[in-house]
């Protein structure tokens, strides 16, 4: 059995499990930003954010690799991503790696 044949059921299960793990982030999410006035003043939001940095490179982590999974997924269900597989799978995992590299950057800058 080629690898390929292997990677493409972890991916889907990868993408359903991110996906129900993002239900669960950004609840989590919406509970600690979004439930009193005070939540959204810049002094609260820094001092949340020092403490919450592992969650939200957790939920960078997770809405990048569903994302850029299914994209991947979209593109390669056309005619172009049918006989280019190669070239989908490389440009989606640079873009993919980019966003995940600039959102860690902002991230860490604050």
């Amino acid at each position: 059995m080629s690898a390929r044949k292997v990677l493409e059921p972890i991916a889907w299960l990868l993408q359903v499990s991110t996906g129900l793990l993002m239900i669960f982030l950004v609840t989590f999410h919406f509970l600690i930003t979004h439930t009193h006035e005070e939540a959204l003043k810049f002094e609260e939001v820094v001092k949340r954010f020092e403490v919450y940095k592992a969650f939200y490179i957790l939920l960078l982590l997770a809405v990048v690799f569903h994302a850029f999974n299914g994209l991947r997924a979209i593109l390669l269900d056309t005619n172009f991503g049918v006989y280019r597989k190669r070239l989908v799978n490389s440009f989606v995992t640079i873009v993919a790696i980019l966003a995940l590299l600039s959102g860690l950057y902002i991230i860490y800058i604050i």
